[in-house]
């Protein structure tokens, strides 16, 4: 059910770039404008393209780390080294692919394959924002449960989790969150 979920709403992001009806302006002296000249339609096309680029770079990313290719991941990551550089002292700050490495080898954060993703919010800031859920090796649903010594009722199973991913106007975007975190 979660990949029919997942290939409905690629269908409609994919859709909603496309134009149903082509209806060209007209200037002031009666002469059409062709659509693909109209900055209208370059403004409406840019959320669906950047949330298409958005959820490439935001699939990729994981794929990269579940797939241990993180020189790859490094590409697709724009957020904070902090947590890592806290969490390795011994790996040089500047070793993006080794903590990227470390985090999902040793960590304890969870280097999982999406199982489903739904884009939740995009804003006119080129900041998008995704609803995932993971996949465990075995291909059931990933659930983040209380830990620490905490009940399901004082700390709820968590199974979906957000995800923020900046684009650029080139259609560049990298990820800025790290995977769930297990201690």
């Amino acid at each position: 059910m979660k990949k029919f979920k997942l290939i409905f709403l690629l269908s409609i992001l994919l859709l909603s770039s496309c134009s149903v009806a082509q209806i060209a302006p007209v200037r002031q002296d009666g002469v059409a404008v062709p659509v693909e000249e109209s900055p209208q339609n370059e403004e409406v096309n840019q959320p669906a393209e950047l949330g298409s680029a958005a959820l490439a770079a935001l699939t990729e990313f994981y794929h990269s780390l579940n797939q241990g290719r993180y020189d790859r991941a490094v590409e697709l990551y724009g957020g904070s080294y902090e947590e890592l550089t806290y969490f390795n002292p011994t790996i040089d700050p500047s070793d993006m692919a080794e903590l990227l490495r470390a985090a999902c080898e040793m960590n304890g954060f969870m280097c999982l394959s999406i199982l489903s993703s739904e884009l939740v919010q995009a804003d006119n800031q080129q900041e998008i924002f995704f609803e995932l859920e993971f996949a465990n090796p075995d291909g059931s649903l990933f659930i983040l449960g209380p830990c620490c010594g905490a009940d399901e009722e004082t700390m709820p199973p968590v199974s979906v989790f957000n995800v923020q991913v900046s684009c650029e106007d080139e259609g560049l975007c990298q990820v800025l969150d790290l995977p769930p975190w297990v201690p």
